[in-house]
């Protein structure tokens, strides 16, 4: 399925009137918003509209004399509604006081195996998972049958999972006039129980990142103990369940402790059976001083502060998501799901949604953070081309408004259509300073003084990184030194020849194009060991091995019409001769021509191309396999 294209909300919670908001081609969105601006709106939107697969409460939604209708006070419309459609298509989907509804009816609802595999996540339920009083043990099935099983389907995709937990909660079926539960009745919850173990266990030790290493790979601080998250759903039979037991759902008779004679009897207290609510227990171990064994953290809501048991409910839910898989229209809605972590724990987080998620899910991420948003907008520049960035505002007629943020190389071409030629040269300033201190090694932003290098001074070091990495053609770096004389000069110019000044312009802003079509990505990092081994010719053979420590960031570089090269970088080395290991020695080159300037002494017995003789030693493989 194609990614949502447009969402049109009329009449619903904060939008009194028909918006459309366009995701340009199903792009991703990173949205800010003040608090009321509409922005958590568009979220609930779209949760009411997939959440209607699995259970429609249109009616009451758009009932304007219902007690849960969430119609906008202020128009209360009767023909509210919200609506998607998806690229490539002209069917709408949507939901109203009449339910859901196509606009050309479909075989088969894209929305149920859509709904089936986005996720929502906001600040309430993070909250949820830990809204436990110190005396409480932690029990995550209201947040499971909430705001999890309702979007996921079973495993044979008939149906969601919480599907079958509502049909057993109509009231227990019994055989004829017996006591005897209903056959049917059983096997429904029979399946309702073994569907949540599935998820259970695939939180716990088969999904392709468990919860413990999603938490420990991605959310944790260096200095901080490993972990180890699991949880319980254990079918466990107590006639008086223990709060800090794991439990299935089940039908029989309701007991409690009474005290006789001083000692504790069970006692029922129902005269017939009734439905027992299971209990998800979550356990949290943390690695002790000896490295192997775990110490239990009884009670994780007294121990750990709001960001660790934030990144511990991220690493639960995300133990859910398919990062395997190619996306196909799923999507991730998040909803100020941050706003208790400060920024450091935040940046963790929105490494993991764009290294690993983004490529799988779209992300529609809402928030009323300001920095937060400029923040995120900074590290999605790399994608920029996958991204749409917009305001949100409520103006005082209460009709939303809505400001479109560009990237500095967006807002240039905004302005050269405008032909306001000063202010766009102003952005493409700004995005020659962006792109050299993303294209460069945080070190070299830096003179030898250790202060901030203006323009001039990155570019000059873009150069020598480019040519000294093993980069033939610097001709677009050659042509941006050349602009910054003239065009990216941040002195004013109260005259110039127009017509020229125009023509610059353009040129500079094809250069900046045509600069931020170069990808370059981390491909080793410090600490990281490659190798390789030569021998040198008859009739003096003699055998080296050589082991590098790699001491920076080597990057992967690709330009259009050129091969990748690896960056240059500080590395320490050690060579073993004929068995005998040397002294550790250091270098600032590249692996390429380290490994040529040795090749070249050797008896050509391997391949010379450095990409197929040196061995990545974590895998094995040369790292040609890497690129």
């Amino acid at each position: 399925m194609a990614a949502i294209s447009k969402i049109t909300i009329d009449g619903f919670k904060a939008f009194p009137n028909s918006f459309t908001l366009d995701l340009e081609d199903g792009k991703n969105l990173l949205m800010y918003g003040e608090n009321g601006s509409g922005k958590s709106s568009i979220y609930y939107a779209l949760h009411s509209l997939l959440q209607s697969q699995c259970k429609d409460k249109s009616a009451i939604y758009f009932d304007i004399n219902h007690p849960e209708s969430i119609l906008n006070h202020t128009t209360k419309k009767l023909d509210a509604k919200v609506e998607i459609k998806f690229c490539g298509s002209d069917v709408a989907y949507s939901i109203s006081v009449r339910g859901y509804q196509e606009s050309v009816a479909q075989t088969i609802s894209p929305l149920k195996d859509l709904n089936g595999q986005c996720v929502f996540i906001n600040h309430k339920f993070l909250f949820n998972v830990f809204s436990f009083r110190n005396s409480q043990y932690i029990d995550l099935f209201p947040v499971f049958i909430k705001d999890i099983l309702p979007f996921v389907l079973t495993q044979d995709k008939r149906e969601y999972v919480s599907m079958i937990y509502d049909d057993v909660m109509k009231g227990i079926k019994r055989h004829g006039r017996s006591n005897k539960i209903e056959k049917s009745y059983q096997a429904r919850i029979d399946r309702f129980n073994a569907e949540t173990k599935f998820i259970i266990d695939l939180i716990n030790f088969n999904a392709v990142e468990t919860a413990s290493k999603i938490y420990n790979d991605h959310f944790r601080n260096s200095e901080d103990r490993q972990l180890r998250i699991t949880l319980g759903y254990d079918n466990n039979t107590d006639k008086v369940p223990r709060p800090n037991k794991s439990y299935w759902l089940r039908c029989a008779h309701r007991y409690q402790y009474v005290e006789r004679a001083g000692v504790k009897e069970e006692k029922s207290v129902s005269s017939s059976m009734e439905i027992i609510q299971p209990a998800i227990t979550l356990k949290v171990e943390e690695l002790q001083d000896d490295g192997v064994t775990y110490g239990l953290i009884e009670k994780p809501q007294t121990y750990f502060n709001e960001a660790k048991l934030t990144a511990i409910a991220l690493s639960v839910r995300f133990a859910l998501l398919d990062t395997m898989t190619a996306g196909n229209g799923r999507f991730m809605a998040l909803d100020d799901m941050l706003i208790s972590l400060d920024m450091s724990n935040r940046m963790k987080v929105v490494d993991y949604l764009l290294g690993v998620v983004a490529d799988k899910y779209k992300i529609y991420l809402f928030t009323h953070d300001k920095n937060f948003f400029e923040y995120f907008m900074h590290k999605s520049k790399k994608s920029s081309s996958q991204w749409i960035y917009k305001e949100i505002y409520m103006q005082e007629d209460k009709e939303p408004f809505i400001r479109e943020r560009k990237t500095y190389l967006g807002n240039a071409d905004f302005f050269i259509k405008q032909h306001e030629f000063e202010i766009a040269g102003n952005f493409l300033r700004k995005e020659a300073e962006s792109f050299c201190k993303e294209f460069l090694p945080k070190k070299l932003h830096f003179s030898a003084d250790y202060s901030q290098l203006d323009l001039c001074g990155l570019i000059g070091n873009c150069k020598r990184f480019a040519e000294e990495s093993g980069i033939s053609d610097i001709s677009l770096f050659e042509e941006l030194d050349d602009q910054r004389k003239f065009i990216l000069n941040p002195a004013s110019h109260d005259s110039y020849d127009v017509v020229k000044y125009e023509g610059e312009v353009i040129k500079c802003f094809n250069t900046l194009t045509k600069l931020r079509r170069i990808s370059f990505c981390s491909i080793f990092k410090k600490g990281q060991f490659v190798r390789f081994a030569l021998k040198t010719p008859v009739p003096n053979v003699s055998e080296y091995e050589f082991e590098i420590i790699i001491c920076d960031d080597f990057r992967l570089i690709k330009q259009d019409g050129h091969s990748p090269v690896i960056s240059k970088g500080m590395i320490n080395y050690t060579v073993t001769t004929n068995g005998t290991k040397g002294h550790v020695q250091s270098g600032n080159t590249t692996l390429k021509k380290f490994f040529e300037k040795n090749y070249n002494k050797s008896d050509k017995a391997l391949s010379p191309d450095f990409l197929d003789s040196i061995i990545d030693v974590s895998t094995g493989n040369p790292i040609r396999t890497l690129i």
